[in-house]
Order: C-alpha cells, then structure tokens, then sequence
C-alpha cells in the first residue's frame, strides 16, 4: 500500500530556512535593505537563476523524461514598494554579465565579421571577374571555390548580431530572433509589465502560442515576409514579470474567463506588503553576501548558459519518490477535473521539478551535475510552488 504524500504549507519561515545559503541570506539582505516581503527576491531570485542556466541544465524527471529550469514568475505588488530596486538587486549580476558580453562582442566578433565580409565580398566579386573571362566549360573549376567562400560570407553574417541573456516587451517574432542568435535561450523580463500583460492576456495570439512552446521546449517555427525564417528544434524561455495588483488581477481574471493555458505555467501570487519584523543584516556581511551571490549567478551562467547540449542532474531516491508521489496524489485529485484547478494541479510535479533544479544549482554551481538532487531542495520546492500556484478565485 502506497503512503499518501501531504502537501502542506508550513510557516514561511521554516521553510525559507532550508533555501541554499547563498540564496538565503542575499534575500534576507534585499528585503531588509528595501524593506520588501522576502517573498519578492525569493521569486526574483529564482528566475535569475533559471534565466542564468537556460537549456544548459536538465535534471531527470522521469525514466525518459528530463525537465528543464526555466521558469514564468508573475507578482502583483503595491505600486511604490520598490520592486523595480528589488529588479535591479537580484538581476544585476546578469544585467552585469550581458553588458560585458557586449562589450566584448563589439570589440571582438562583430569586427572581425564586418573585416571578413568584406574580405569575402571582394574575393567573391574577383572569382566573378575571373569566371567571365572563361569559357562555359572552365567556369565549373570556380565553383568548389565559390562556394567555400559564399559558406564562410555567411558564417560572418551571423556574428553581426551580438547574443543576448534578457529581453524587455518584446514581440515574439523579435524574441524568436534573439533566441535563434542565443543557443535558443532567452529570458522575458519587466519590472514594469503593466502593457506587457495585455498583450499577453489576449487568447489565441501569436504571444500566448510563442510564450506555450518557449516554457515547454516545443518546435515553433517563424516565417515572415520581412525577416529571415526562424527555426527554433527546442526553445527555453524564462519570464519575469513585476506589476501594480491591479494590473495582476486583470490578467488573472482574463486568464480564468479565457481558460488560458499560459496561467497554470506561471508562478504568480499579489503580495501584501506588511511591516512585519525584518531580519536584521549584519553590516559587516553585506559585501560578502553580494559577492557570493553575484559570483554564483556568473559561474552559473559560465557553465551552462551556452553550452550546445545540456548536461543532467541525477535524483537522490528519496527526492524522486517523494517528487512521484506528489505527481501521483496531483494528478489523481485532477483527474476528473477539467477545470483551471485541475490544469494547475496536474503541473504542480513538473513546477517542482523546475524549482528544485533552480535551487539544486544555486547550492552547488558548477559542480551541480556532481551531486544528486537531495531531498531537502524537494521539500522546499513544494512549498513554494504550492504558494505561488493557488487556484485564482472566480
């Protein structure tokens, strides 16, 4: 007889206290310093990781099944808090990390592609000179030439484009541009999503269907009279998405009247801003926890936000059945519920999954794909997803 799993949600505190130390102290300092709910850089925090890792990290889900990190956070807070310095705080080490990667880009690659196209055009145009002047039957000598270096024109075409970690209201067809030019990863954030989220709210666009196959890894194809086609065989797409409650009751509730799909993808919750009693933050230790944490995020994005294939993350035995048995007790409970309720609970196992991940690779950076996933980053998973995952009322 199988012992049924009890999702419960225990007292914050307790369970903030299991987050990976780095993650933990980074968001006690932001929430004292900015006087904010721990709950705002908690999430913000997490998806800086998932948009660090991209599709370079997958842990194994399933006997067939791996599950990446990338994650949809929505929060509706109170206009005035300071979400956009809480923004800036837990996404500063990526923001920190593409402006150098531009740097280097304008400095290295770009240059030595515009050098090298226009090396190849004039070399191009001297072998087109060369094939005029001979008979048809000799021209085919040139075309083994030509073509190498027509293959080596285009190769510098593509460096004209520098990658990119993040994007700020983008359209789809210009975030399928920007994922193309980096290993198909990118991640959607806003500090302010006000107009982002009617957009995205409206059913059946071209936005919502993008945004569905970004989180899951599905074939999206673009085609466009005025752009080059796209074709992205597994895109990664992290979302973050700060706004006003008003603007995230409006998406909600468009959200429930529609039946849209994107909703039970997200992580969202509106959070009350209350002046409970903060942590108080050693003075001494702020650099060093700023240090660390922005260090972490680096040597994360280092490992594996470019690599070509991702490496996985193997499972403990009590994290997986622990992990199963939530997936069991969900999707029995659903299972004749076709109802929004019953969409986000049958997505809560694949949500913790994508959470424990997050913060598998926060506690051990680089050396991730060395230790199992423990039992402890499940547990704590759970209770976030099932904080952020509440069924909106009707």
């Amino acid at each position: 007889m199988t012992k049924r799993t009890q999702i419960k949600v225990v007292q914050q505190d307790m369970w903030m206290d299991s987050l990976p130390p780095i993650l933990l102290d980074r968001i006690r300092l932001c929430s004292s310093e900015r006087e904010v709910p721990a709950e705002i850089p908690l999430m913000v925090g997490l998806a800086a990781v998932a948009a660090s890792l991209g599709s370079g990290l997958e842990i194994q889900s399933g006997t067939n099944r791996t599950t990446r990190a990338n994650l949809f956070v929505l929060l509706g807070v109170s206009s005035g808090i300071g979400k956009s310095e809480v923004f800036r705080d837990l996404l500063g080490p990526l923001l920190a990390f593409e402006d150098a990667l531009h740097r280097w880009w304008e400095n290295e690659p770009l240059v030595k592609a515009r050098a090298g196209e226009e090396l190849l055009k004039a070399r191009i145009s001297g072998m087109r000179t060369e094939i005029r002047k001979l008979h048809s039957g000799l021209a085919t000598s040139f075309f083994e030439k030509l073509q190498e270096a027509e293959r080596a024109r285009m190769a510098c075409e593509t460096f004209r484009h520098a990658p990119s970690l993040l994007a700020d209201d983008s359209t789809s067809e210009a975030l399928a541009q920007m994922m193309f030019r980096s290993n198909e990863a990118i991640a959607s954030v806003s500090a302010d999503a006000r107009y982002f989220l009617k957009r995205l709210g409206t059913p059946d666009t071209k936005e919502e269907s993008f945004f569905l196959k970004g989180f899951s890894g599905d074939l999206a194809l673009t085609n466009r009279v005025s752009r080059n086609a796209v074709r992205l065989r597994k895109p990664c797409l992290t979302t973050l998405l700060l706004t006003q409650r008003d603007a995230y009751r409006d998406f909600i509730d468009k959200s429930v009247k529609n039946r849209s799909g994107l909703l039970p993808r997200f992580l969202h919750a509106r959070i009350n801003h209350s002046k409970s009693d903060l942590v108080r933050i050693d003075g001494r230790t702020t650099s060093r926890i700023r240090n660390d944490y922005a260090e972490r995020i680096k040597d994360i994005i280092e490992a594996y936000r470019f690599e070509s294939s991702p490496t996985t993350v193997e499972v403990s035995d009590s994290a997986k059945q622990f992990i199963e048995s939530i997936e069991r007790e969900c999707r029995n409970a659903a299972m004749t519920d076709e109802s929004l309720h019953g969409e986000i609970m049958r997505r809560r196992a694949e949500q913790t999954w994508r959470v424990s991940l997050c913060l598998h690779a926060l506690r051990y950076g680089t050396t991730s794909t060395l230790h199992p996933l423990e039992l402890s980053d499940a547990q704590t998973a759970v209770q976030i997803v099932t904080r952020f995952t509440a069924t909106p009322e009707n």
